[in-house]
């Protein structure tokens, strides 16, 4: 269990969305364990029938249980196929024996907050691999090379919509300030990183590897996106001065695609960060200078790893 009494208020503050997420692990273990138990009672039962019928004379010479298998035993619930699914059953069990442990993850100094945070919802996301794997199996599409990954790890980015309809959350424990350096493969979004932007946070969006100095320098969180073509670039440097117009400098904001989703991203999320972006240039270049940098309303490592869960997938990062 936790021992940070400020995460176990998160992980309360969180029940809603745990609780759907262990009860589709749950529901789905017992589907499974049912159909398991079914099927093996009908193989025992087929065995304890053969046997009779052939005696004991009969049972000295031939294997029974072979002989079951190969004569009476239903399309697609082989010995194989059990194996199969007793495998995905043990991967659904280790999730649910998890608790609310398996929803926290403790940060050790220098890693990876995107890093920990992807790798364990690739490793609850294993009651969905799990989940695949069992519909492969009863329906005669299991390949090994292809499924057998999906029980060690799932990741986020090949969860359905309906997976991240049921996503658990995931809190971090953490020391002092996360910064986080993305490259950006193939299409992505705009402009993720603009709801990002806050006083205190060093947010970017560039092609100029450069601009990671800059976040090395910074005394707080930051995350800096190596971006493809056709994206948002900006710098939000809360180093430069007090003021809006002082922090952040807009290079570039491209004109919005209606035609397509790209990835993750509903054409909708993609013009509201573009949104967001005009917005904050505006507000910028209309902004005075203030003496005071204004309180930001959430610590700023707290707001970049909440968006990292809810955006952990940056369509090929």
């Amino acid at each position: 269990m936790p021992s940070d009494p400020r995460t176990t208020a998160a992980l309360a503050a969180l029940q809603a969305p745990r609780e759907r997420f262990q009860s589709a692990v749950a529901a789905t273990l017992e589907e499974v364990r049912v159909y398991l138990d079914t099927h093996r009672a009908a193989a025992d039962d087929r065995l304890a029938v053969l046997a009779a019928e052939f005696g004991l004379v009969g049972g000295r010479h031939i294997d029974i249980g072979r002989m079951a298998g190969l004569v009476t035993a239903a399309p697609g619930i082989t010995p194989a196929t059990q194996a199969i699914l007793a495998r995905a059953l043990a991967v659904l069990q280790e999730v649910a024996s998890r608790g609310d442990d398996g929803f926290v993850v403790d940060l050790p100094a220098g890693e990876s907050l995107y890093g920990a945070t992807t790798d364990r919802l690739a490793e609850l996301g294993r009651a969905m691999g799990a989940a695949r794997v069992v519909d492969a199996a009863r329906n005669g599409r299991y390949r090994p090379s292809e499924h057998d990954r999906w029980l060690a790890r799932f990741p986020f980015a090949s969860w359905s919509q309906a997976d991240r309809t049921v996503a658990p959350p995931v809190v971090v424990e953490m020391d002092g300030a996360a910064r986080i350096v993305l490259v950006v493969r193939g299409d992505t979004s705009p402009a993720p990183l603009a709801r990002l932007v806050t006083p205190r946070t060093f947010v970017a969006q560039t092609a100029d590897p450069a601009v990671v100095a800059r976040l090395a320098a910074a005394d707080g969180p930051g995350i800096v996106a190596l971006m493809p073509d056709r994206t948002a670039r900006f710098v939000h440097d809360p180093t430069a001065g007090s003021s809006l117009a002082a922090r952040l400098v807009v290079r570039e904001i491209p004109e919005p695609d209606h035609r397509k989703r790209t990835g993750a991203f509903t054409v909708a999320q993609q013009d509201e960060e573009l949104e967001q972006l005009h917005a904050l240039q505006a507000a910028a270049t209309a902004a005075t200078a203030v003496n005071a940098t204004p309180a930001a309303p959430a610590d700023p490592a707290d707001k970049l790893a909440a968006w990292l869960l809810q955006q952990a997938d940056l369509s090929g990062v």
